[in-house]
């Protein structure tokens, strides 16, 4: 299947002059058909023609099934006087969060209600920020390589967390509204962690290990704090990867593959009826006592997580019993 990628221009109140965009869309799609939306926010020093870049890899993945038909769009916006914050006058968060998606629900049919967030590096700051302030609205977010500073606090910063625009990030993170804690994604999870965990958003970071931005400190201390906080989230973190070079497109595979797991999920295409009726066939054996034969057991099908929690059930709930942690996602382990 091909995309098709169309360009133009809009104006909002939220920010000063015009702001170009691109947008992939299916190619022969109809005109009534609504589709998802993938938000693509891209990284610094760079603009909307990124989508040209992401083309092939959504043509490749829209042949073999791996991603759902869907709007794939990006607002280009600036780097200093950007950073998807919220400036005087300039309100880059909330354009993109907010009146970008409503211009492409109007003119390109997205569905505002299966809505996912993907950015790299700037980017990737901004998808993830976004999503923490308002996780119920978001069907998925994949940070690639994202700018997270690793502190809680700007004078903290250290000379390797700072090069080229990221000392700039961090300046302005600290001089719009709210300061640097109103736009740090650390502190804005910290403080929407029960709404972030109820929403059950299927959260993606990747990033390499010798990030030449040192990227990957910010995002394992990111992880940290999601597993700490018992928040569900998949972290891929990449051997001898940099910031750019092959990694750049693999992550974008990986990332757009998360969303697209996600968007099936949602959709309820991500097993059959058989399936289905297996799981319920499991679930009804643990209910009646477990008595008589079990189930079939698919090891390698998507029922098996139910089976292998019906055949624990009796041990599960001895060591919730004994041990309260065992009904979290992810342990507390030691210091």
């Amino acid at each position: 299947m091909s995309s098709r990628l169309t360009r133009g221009v809009f104006r909002d109140p939220l920010v000063e002059g015009d702001v170009p965009y691109a947008v992939l869309t299916p190619a022969g799609r109809t005109s009534d058909a609504t589709l998802p939306l993938i938000l693509l926010l891209h990284g610094a020093n760079s603009t909307s023609d990124v989508l040209a870049m992401v083309q092939p890899i959504v043509d490749d993945m829209w042949a073999d099934g791996s991603l759902p038909r869907s709007v794939i769009a990006s607002a280009s916006t600036p780097t200093a006087g950007g950073f998807y914050i919220d400036h005087p006058g300039n309100g880059w968060e909330s354009l993109v969060a907010a009146a970008f998606p409503r211009l492409l629900e109007k003119e390109y049919g997205a569905d505002p209600a299966r809505t996912s967030l993907l950015g790299a590096s700037m980017g990737g700051y901004g998808a993830l920020k976004i999503a923490f302030a308002e996780p119920a609205r978001w069907l998925a977010v994949a940070a690639v390589a994202p700018a997270l500073l690793p502190v809680l606090a700007p004078e903290e910063l250290r000379p390797r967390n700072a090069l080229d625009v990221l000392a700039l990030l961090s300046g302005e993170m600290a001089g719009a509204g709210g300061g640097f804690a109103a736009n740090s994604v650390l502190h804005r999870l910290r403080g929407n962690a029960d709404a972030v965990r109820a929403s059950g958003l299927p959260i993606f970071l990747r990033c390499g290990d010798v990030d030449v931005f040192a990227m990957h400190d910010g995002t394992e201390q990111l992880h940290r704090a999601l597993w700490d906080l018992d928040i569900g989230h998949e972290y891929h973190l990449v051997h001898g990867a940099d910031h750019l070079g092959p990694e750049a497109l693999s992550a974008q595979r990986a990332a757009l593959a998360f969303i697209g797991a996600a968007q099936r999920r949602a959709a309820g295409e991500d097993r059959t009826a058989e399936d289905r009726e297996l799981a319920a066939a499991w679930r009804a054996w643990a209910a009646g006592g477990r008595q008589g034969a079990p189930p079939r057991l698919d090891a390698f099908g998507v029922s098996a997580s139910v089976a292998l929690r019906a055949m624990l059930e009796p041990e599960l709930s001895e060591a919730a019993r004994r041990d309260p942690t065992t009904t979290r996602r992810y342990g507390i382990l030691p210091a």
